[in-house]
């Protein structure tokens, strides 16, 4: 916690989980007095808010006083500064420690005959997690020195590494920290001059720390190491901590990336033995982008940009008899040139999706005179491709607001018709609810321990940017289970809403009980997920949609949406007249080719693509229709339109068709003529 820059009021930086394509994320946000982390956590794309941040979950106080650092909540609740809930930090961090011992032992033992000790290093997250002090300043092992004891005598046991290390485990670990004038050690942000005395102790310590007599092999640390720090023996990295600052992934990886010497002193240059493991609680994609941001910054350099002089040194076939020379730079800029003006890169050298060698048929057309370097041309572009995935660097576009068309006749009877608000009542049987729930649950995929799935592979720095070489190891760990369980009627009240005597009957009748202490969050979370799902279909078969008097979206809101999107994404409108836009920002292919279609139709006099702030309310979560039409038929018609790529609701997602469900009946409740259609002749056939 700290007070911003010119702020009266401290803020924090906090991590929460959101939803994303690929599932549940942790993401981190600063905050202030008053923020709901309901609403932070309501990411786009998908624009769901996490449910568990729903009730109570608004900050009441910050507090920024050292030694009292905390975050209150308006239910309550207190969290201080480095403490989580909810989480899994301190199984992940104990997987990596392991993981980090396991490949040390490994190390060892490839290198116990050649002479060379192998160092395994830390980055902690807090000083205090790897020692404390008692009231009487004794020094005391922090969790983090724990866990490594006792991973270590675990794994260190096994049949094959007995023997291997003869000193005391307590001999074997260290931590390099700076400290306070009564020798208190503390935490540093790397840049202060007690990190400057902790940097020259580690730097008196670099011969004894390469001597096979030293037992101490694995070293803590809690701030990014110097440049300057020259220890060449570190084959183990372990990040205990998230590396999100600038530079710190690219100067952490430093530390580790120095040729190893053996105890003659000499450097070593076996590409076998010069491996640096990092042990990430990352994912491999998570710590690859953040290195090659981190790169891309600092050096000045855009992975899988093609420069001018990039063909300089392909070499022009001679003719017989002749020395085959590099064509040079004057020869390289044309070709990069001619690859430009043919589409294949963009003014900057970024390669174009018109370029796609792994397309059936593809062949790179080349100027007459660079015919017989064409194959090698073609190698060099194939190096600066990201695993053969081309991203297209499309240009960003603010869409221009046309305000002169809401003031047609058209639009403003669309307006008036579409824009009321309702309000919706629901009715469901309680007993056929418990008899569908418990049912739903009896049949749900078995609850499994939670597991931390461990992958080890070799990282590539290529032309094309950081990327996964081989998957070397993959596999699983079963976590300790819970001592004690959480409420589970509670968390079921907050997520559904019902009572908790129904609930009591539905876990009852369902059967399942006995998977709640196999994973506690897992079992809740689908039991949750569960219940609503038959409440949400009991619910939209149920609803009633009723006009509220007086209350309509306001057409101003328009001119407060500034609009921004990609080319890639934008259908440039031929007939201006027609929409708000000059272009209609689309999503899929079917609305790209619905939007063209109606641009064409004469009889098509406006249509709009509704934006993201039109919603209909409805008990899953807010839905908002596609596309609001005026065509002219034997009168003048006002509808509105969803366009997918099948009508056939067996192919779409439960959800997807509840909102729609709901969609029409509030539409009905306002008389206006609602649909879902594949193409614009449907749209229009009343």
């Amino acid at each position: 916690m700290e007070y911003a820059k010119g702020a009266k009021t401290p803020h924090a930086k906090i991590t929460i989980n959101v939803d994303t394509p690929n599932g549940p994320k942790a993401k981190t946000y600063t905050v202030k007095q008053g923020d709901d982390l309901f609403e932070r956590s309501n990411q786009p794309p998908r624009n769901t808010a996490r449910s568990e941040y729903q009730h109570g979950f608004i900050i009441t106080n910050i507090s920024a006083e050292p030694g009292l650092e905390h975050i209150e909540f308006n239910n309550g609740r207190l969290i201080r500064q480095g403490e989580e809930e909810g989480g899994m930090t301190d199984e992940v961090m104990k997987a990596q420690i392991r993981e980090t011992i396991e490949r040390h032992l490994q190390k060892e033992l490839k290198l116990k005959d050649k002479g060379i000790k192998v160092l395994s290093l830390f980055f902690i997250d807090r000083v205090s997690n790897y020692r404390l002090y008692a009231d009487d300043g004794t020094p005391q092992k922090g969790k983090i020195a724990n866990w490594f004891e006792e991973a270590f005598a675990d794994i260190s046991g096994k049949s094959l590494y007995k023997g291997l290390i003869t000193h005391s485990v307590e001999t074997l670990h260290n931590g390099y920290f700076s400290s306070d004038k009564k020798g208190v050690l503390k935490d540093t942000g790397g840049n202060t001059q007690a990190d400057e005395d902790t940097y020259s102790l580690i730097m008196r310590d670099k011969e004894r720390l390469l001597s096979p007599e030293e037992p101490l092999r694995f070293i803590f640390s809690h701030s990014a190491l110097k440049e300057g720090w020259d220890n060449p023996n570190v084959f183990q990295l372990c990040s205990l901590r998230e590396m999100g600052t600038e530079r710190e992934r690219r100067q952490t990886i430093g530390r580790g990336l120095r040729l190893p010497v053996n105890q003659d002193g000499e450097r070593v240059y076996d590409d076998t033995i010069n491996r640096l493991t990092v042990i990430a609680g990352e994912t491999f994609e998570e710590y690859a982008r953040g290195l090659q941001d981190d790169i891309e910054r600092d050096c000045q350099i855009k992975f899988g940009r093609i420069e001018k002089t990039a063909f300089a040194k392909l070499v022009q076939p001679a003719p017989d008899g002749e020395r085959e020379q590099p064509i040079g730079q004057e020869a390289s800029e044309k070709i990069w040139q001619d690859l430009k003006d043919k589409g294949y890169l963009d003014a900057q050298g970024d390669i174009q999706a018109k370029f796609d060698p792994a397309r059936e048929g593809f062949v790179l057309e080349v100027a007459a005179e660079h015919e017989p370097l064409r194959a090698h041309i073609l190698d060099e572009m194939r190096k600066y491709i990201f695993r053969n995935r081309i991203v297209d660097a499309r240009q960003k576009r603010t869409l221009r607001f046309k305000k002169e068309v809401t003031l047609t006749p058209e639009f403003e009877e669309l307006w008036k018709r579409i824009s009321k608000k309702t309000a919706y009542a629901v009715e469901f049987d309680t007993e056929e609810l418990i008899k569908r729930a418990s049912l739903r649950i009896k049949d749900m995929e078995k609850i499994r321990a939670v597991t931390i799935s461990t992958t080890r592979e070799e990282l590539e720095v290529t032309k094309a940017g950081v990327q996964a070489g081989r998957v070397l190891e993959a596999r699983t760990t079963e976590a300790p289970k819970p001592k004690a369980l959480p409420d589970i009627l509670a968390f079921l009240q907050r997520e559904t809403e019902l009572t908790r005597h129904t609930l009591v009957r539905i876990l009852k009748e369902s059967g399942r009980l006995t998977d709640f202490p196999v994973n506690p969050q897992a079992f809740m979370t689908e039991v949750a997920k569960a219940i609503n799902r038959t409440l949400h279909g009991m619910i939209v078969d149920g609803i009633k949609y009723e006009h509220i008097a007086g209350q309509e979206y306001e057409m101003r809101l328009f001119e407060e949406d500034e609009v921004e999107s990609y080319l890639a994404n934008l259908y440039e409108v031929q007939s201006k007249d027609k929409t708000l836009y000059d272009y209609i920002p689309y999503d899929s292919e079917v609305e790209h080719e619905f939007a063209r279609q109606l641009d064409g139709m004469e009889n098509v006099r406006l249509f709009v693509k509704l934006p993201r702030w039109f919603v209909v309310d409805t008990p899953i979560g807010d839905y908002n229709p596609d596309w609001a039409i005026v065509a002219e038929q034997d009168s003048k018609v006002y509808l509105v339109r969803e366009t997918k790529s099948t009508l056939d609701d067996e192919k779409r997602r439960t959800s997807e068709n509840q909102k729609i469900k709901c969609g029409k009946r509030h539409f009905e409740a306002i008389g206006v003529d609602f649909k879902t259609v594949t193409s614009a002749a449907e749209a229009l056939a009343t």
